[in-house]
């Protein structure tokens, strides 16, 4: 991969030397520093991205110029001088602790800088102070970098100090672990030094483990409220419970599905012999514990295969994460509103609570409105799913459910049948953020639909202007903030044009427009307009391009 990378950066950097700007259009230009009146000087790219020979600025962004918009590279380290500082958000005068700042190849220069988007501090600890960096500090960052949106190069969320001004927080001396990152122990081996330790012992040292996650023990609806999750990983012999785990590089959980079951993960943290209020003993990676290495596993795919079975059949199954089942039956006491999905499913042989319904096999957690929507999933609505067999707190569930199928006689798909989101029945915000949360993340639709509401704000930032000729908001069917509102994002303005003359009338709050064109689940987690691949067909009921003008 590292090979592929640096010819993908050798081609890159030959074409930064005989593609002039101009043959870029605006608003897609790379961005440029501020002219300062000094000639500054040409830095050649140098580095190959690791800790031993990290990139320079100029050799990272070469390489964001080689992905594709959104693509996130592999993990790098980029070397630099702090050049400008945006904002430090440390605790606990926040809850993030992250800041985002810019790096430059010259002390004192903001020529070819390159954005470092809420980024945390040495160790990929949390920021605590304001006053932790400042301008000129040399840094190494480690990160992944992404051309995001295609018009921004930068470090993604998440990436942390390696070192600042020499100083590291440093991956601890493998006499001060047990085990290390690339050489983790199992399971079954932090397991045996826990039933080494006392009665409510702790090991000095952190451990590097590495295991599977079984288990997801914390509620959806309490992830973003605490911002850990408690889980357990096992080896296929024993199992581990993770203690208020937080996320890669010590940050926080923010949502459910950032995590699954089937995901393989390393996890430091100190080991403890915890004994629960029965006196069983739980072996536990302690709390202060996050995961270094996270591997996608796909929502724990079976190994087993498939089982079709009735609710009383499931109901007498062994508990496994490793075995699938199809279960088919009536929703009961769905509540209104559910955002998750949780509701009792009901047969002629028994009932079966099921925590939380996911569109599709290992999908991230969606709202499960827009889900329902969809699919026309409500109380009474006889549907097939499949999931693996859980329980909490003695209470048997279906567990990492996903939707297969509903007998209701409208077959779900598309709200309204096949004339939803044409000009004669447009979608409202609620239906596309329906439809479009069905698609495959990224891609855009390979037709236009029209979509109707009422705008609740246009920001000045998002306002129409002669610089780039489009617009972003949101609509809601009756102009106020609502969680099923809709995001039009950088939509071309009436008659299917860039806006480029301030006499015409602006768009404002709780002006009705129909937006038509095409439509993309952006990064799988956000229904919106396709960027200037849409427009506004009316607004207030005026199509006419004649009429634009005040």
């Amino acid at each position: 991969m590292k090979k592929i990378i640096n010819s993908m950066l050798m081609l890159a950097m030959a074409a930064m030397t005989f593609v002039s700007c101009e043959d870029v259009p605006e608003p897609y230009s790379w961005p440029t520093p501020p002219d300062t009146g000094n000639e500054e000087e040409v830095i050649t790219p140098q580095g190959s991205g690791t800790l031993e020979d990290p990139y320079n600025v100029a050799a990272a962004q070469a390489l964001i110029q080689t992905l594709g918009a959104d693509v996130q590279s592999e993990e790098i380290y980029v070397k630099g001088f702090i050049s400008q500082i945006d904002d430090i958000s440390p605790v606990p005068e926040t809850t993030y602790g992250n800041a985002t700042y810019w790096i430059s190849d010259q002390k004192g220069s903001t020529a070819g800088q390159l954005e470092i988007y809420r980024g945390y501090s040495l160790g990929g600890e949390k920021f605590t102070s304001k006053d932790e960096i400042k301008e000129d500090d040399e840094v190494i960052v480690f990160g992944k970098v992404v051309n995001f949106r295609g018009s921004t190069p930068e470090f993604t969320t998440g990436s942390s100090i390696y070192s600042l001004n020499g100083q590291t927080a440093g991956d601890k001396p493998q006499s001060e672990t047990i085990g290390t990152l690339d050489e983790p122990i199992t399971v079954s081996k932090a397991v045996e030094l826990i039933n080494a330790l006392e009665e409510g012992g702790s090991t000095e040292q952190e451990a590097y483990i590495k295991g599977k996650i079984t288990t997801i023990k914390t509620k959806d609806e309490d992830i973003s409220k605490y911002k850990n999750i408690d889980y357990i990983i096992s080896d296929g012999t024993n199992e581990l419970t993770v203690f208020r785990g937080k996320n890669l590089n010590n940050t926080d959980f923010t949502e459910a599905g950032q995590i699954n079951v089937g995901d393989e993960v390393v996890v430091i943290g100190k080991l403890t012999k915890f004994l629960d209020k029965n006196g069983k003993m739980i072996p536990e990676v302690a709390q202060g514990n996050y995961i270094v290495k996270l591997t996608k596993g796909g929502g724990g795919t079976p190994d087993t295969g498939v089982k079709t079975v009735t609710v009383a059949e499931f109901n007498a199954a062994p508990e496994s994460n490793d075995v699938w089942y199809q279960l088919t039956g009536t929703v009961k006491n769905l509540k209104d509103n559910d955002i998750y999905g949780n509701f009792d499913l009901e047969d002629e042989t028994g009932s079966v609570y099921v925590y939380g319904l996911l569109s599709e096999k290992g999908g991230e957690k969606k709202k499960f409105q827009e889900l329902a929507a969809a699919k026309g999933i409500k109380e009474g609505s006889k549907i097939t799913i499949i999931g693996t067999r859980g329980s909490y707190n003695g209470k048997i569930e279906v567990m990492n459910a996903y939707f297969v199928s509903i007998d209701d006689g409208n077959g779900g798909g598309t709200p309204g049948g096949d004339e939803s989101g044409t000009l004669a029945k447009p979608f409202t915000p609620a239906e596309a953020n329906a439809f479009v949360s069905q698609m495959e993340a990224g891609v855009n639709s390979d037709k236009d639909y029209y979509i109707k509401g009422k705008i609740i704000e246009i920001t000045d930032k998002n306002q129409f202007g002669t610089q780039y000729g489009n617009c972003t908001f949101y609509i809601s069917d009756d102009g106020t903030d609502k969680a099923d509102k809709f995001y039009i994002y950088r939509t071309l303005y009436l008659g299917n044009v860039k806006y480029s003359d301030d006499s015409w009338v602006k768009p404002k709050a709780g002006d009705e427009v129909i937006i038509c064109g095409k439509v993309v689940n952006y990064q799988g987690n956000t229904p919106e307009t396709a960027q200037n691949l849409s427009y506004i067909y009316s607004l207030n009921g005026n199509t006419s391009s004649s009429k634009r003008r005040k």
